[in-house]
């Protein structure tokens, strides 16, 4: 019997400790795909999809105040008028930059977004071709110049 016992302790610690040998030799996991915003082609709502971006892009959102109804609609279901997902370097660090704006009216009311490479900082600027833009998020200076371009 004590043979037993002793073969049966073997046996339950070898399938207590088989998944943390397991784990311990399993390949590392696939590191994550790259983000939304830097696939070809992405535009606003892409990137909105990634964590980063929405979060960045939320806690601007923040700041505009009023917001026009026509960007509140936009951050209801991120169905709207957007530009593709630029990549720009400014001062020698890389940003995306985009832009959603009113429908039937893109030229005038604009709201223009640059986020930094990793979509965790964003800046952005509102306004349109016959009126200076109002900055959100505190870019600096040469953020700002780089959003007002975009106007």
């Amino acid at each position: 019997m004590r043979a037993f016992s002793s073969a049966l302790a073997v046996v339950l610690a070898t399938l207590v400790a088989l998944p943390y040998a397991a784990a311990a030799s399993a390949p590392a996991p696939l590191p994550a795909p790259p983000p939304a915003a830097l696939d070809p082609g992405a535009f606003l709502f892409d990137a909105l999809r990634d964590r980063n971006y929405r979060i960045a892009w939320d806690k601007l959102m923040k700041e505009v105040q009023p917001t026009p109804d026509w960007l509140a609609q936009f951050n209801r279901n991120f169905d709207g008028m957007t530009g593709e997902m630029k990549s720009v370097t400014i001062e020698g660090k890389p940003y995306l930059l985009s832009f959603v704006c009113k429908p039937e009216n893109c030229g005038e009311r604009k709201f223009a977004v640059v986020f930094d490479a990793d979509g965790v900082h964003a800046y952005g600027a509102l306004g349109g071709h016959s009126d200076s833009p109002a900055f959100y998020g505190a870019p600096p200076q040469e953020l700002q110049d780089a959003l007002a371009k975009s106007f």
